[in-house]
């Protein structure tokens, strides 16, 4: 019975249209984020490179450094960048606000607010400014060194006062200094990141990790109207006496309707990955490495399909609870606070739904971060089927005990 009853909601699916706008708006925004060329970080890198890109650190020196060199140019522009809704607002202070912020920066680094800005043009002097590579790294090299004194619980302590000033959803909050700071990287360390891409995620693991941050964004929200419309289909066309009086369990209807909303959801998702990976395992072989044919799959699997069955979980048990719409808007809440709250654009798992890994590569931060991901991941899935089972709990109910439809109460089941 359950099997017949998924093959007919896959059907029922594929004649609706908010399936192929589902499908449509999905692939474009991948192909809209995913459209540059990945290749070029696919070379091994030179000793004689002027860059190399950054890293990654949690080290209290550079976390320090990096950030007081950050407060010292937007203090001397006097524009400070903050994102307390997501969203950007830029801060300027008053004469007052200001020399507290000076005096913060000068506890800071032992040095006057004087001979930090002579260092700093010197620093960016040496660079050829007119080159936005010239720019970038002259800005990815400067650094501005606490004193010695100064310990990194004090200089948290000194963040927290600047957070106070400028106000929240600045990158001095506590937040984004556990996330660490991205420092230039050596030959060295670049060397050693492109056999790791190499050995590890053999290219196309990066490229999938790459597929899945963007993807996740997009199916946090998407597949809550393919639940939805599910859910309230039967009302709309007036069968739900029909439905109820079904000799099928509420464990085959709601699963079967639910599984079906899951796969046709899912498959796109899996072909759109499969497609844009192929270039890449081209690309793969061109350099000698073996790609990882499946990484594709496996991505999907662990990283994508647990959000699309919390999301469409949410939108069964809200909508067959409630009867309406109201699981969109909650939804979007949802989605739009995860994405708010993250620190930073790489990593810092917890239980996010939005999962961000916006970068190619940084594969031995990610190894690192793993575990986390795979615990999310499982909390959600285990989620996701607690929910579905309340959402029979709910429709059994409603069979057994009756329900008001159009201002009739009709009875199911007994």
């Amino acid at each position: 019975m359950l099997g017949t009853l998924f093959r007919k909601e896959c059907k029922q699916i594929l004649k609706s249209m908010v399936y192929y706008i589902y499908v449509v708006v999905f692939v474009i925004f991948l192909s809209s984020q995913l459209r540059g060329d990945l290749t070029d970080h696919m070379e091994r890198p030179l000793p004689d490179q002027e860059n190399y890109g950054t890293v990654n650190s949690h080290e209290p020196e550079a976390v320090m450094g990096k950030t007081l060199a950050e407060l010292v140019m937007e203090t001397n522009r006097n524009s400070y960048a903050t994102y307390p809704m997501g969203f950007y607002r830029g801060v300027t202070l008053n004469e007052q606000e200001m020399s507290e912020m000076i005096s913060i920066i000068q506890n800071c680094t032992g040095k006057t607010w004087e001979a930090l800005l002579e260092e700093m043009e010197e620093h960016f002097l040496q660079y050829d400014q007119s080159t936005i590579e010239g720019a970038m790294q002259a800005q990815s090299s400067y650094t501005v060194p606490v004193k010695s004194a100064l310990s990194y619980q004090e200089f948290c302590e000194n963040m927290e006062k600047v957070c106070e000033i400028i106000g929240s959803g600045s990158s001095y909050q506590k937040g984004s200094l556990e996330a660490g700071i991205g420092v230039p990287m050596t030959y060295e360390q670049a060397v050693e990141e492109f056999e790791t891409l190499c050995e590890k995620d053999r290219v196309t693991g990066a490229v999938s990790r790459l597929f899945s941050d963007y993807a996740g964004i997009v199916l946090s929200v998407l597949p809550i109207f393919l639940g939805v419309t599910r859910c309230l289909r039967d009302k709309r066309a007036q069968v739900s006496q029909v439905v109820f009086a079904h000799e099928a369990s509420a464990w085959e209807i709601i699963g079967s309707r639910y599984l079906a909303n899951v796969f046709m959801a899912f498959l796109p998702v899996l072909l759109t990955a499969f497609v844009m990976q192929v270039p890449y395992q081209y690309h793969a072989r061109t350099i000698g490495v073996t790609p990882d044919a499946l990484a594709f799959l496996k991505y999907n699997l662990i990283w994508l399909l647990p959000e699309i069955m919390i999301v469409l979980a949410v939108s069964f048990f809200i909508t067959e609870l409630t009867e309406n719409v109201i699981s969109i808007f909650i939804q979007v809440f949802w989605a739009m606070a995860s994405l708010m709250s993250s620190y930073t654009l790489v990593g810092g798992f917890s239980l996010k739904l939005i999962l961000r890994w916006n970068t190619f590569g940084a594969t031995r931060e990610f190894w690192l971060q793993r575990q986390q991901l795979f615990l999310n991941r499982m909390f959600y899935f285990g989620l996701a089927v607690a929910l579905i089972l309340l959402t029979m709990a709910v429709y059994e109910k409603k069979r057994r005990e009756g329900e008001t439809l159009y201002g009739k109460i009709f009875k199911g089941r007994q």
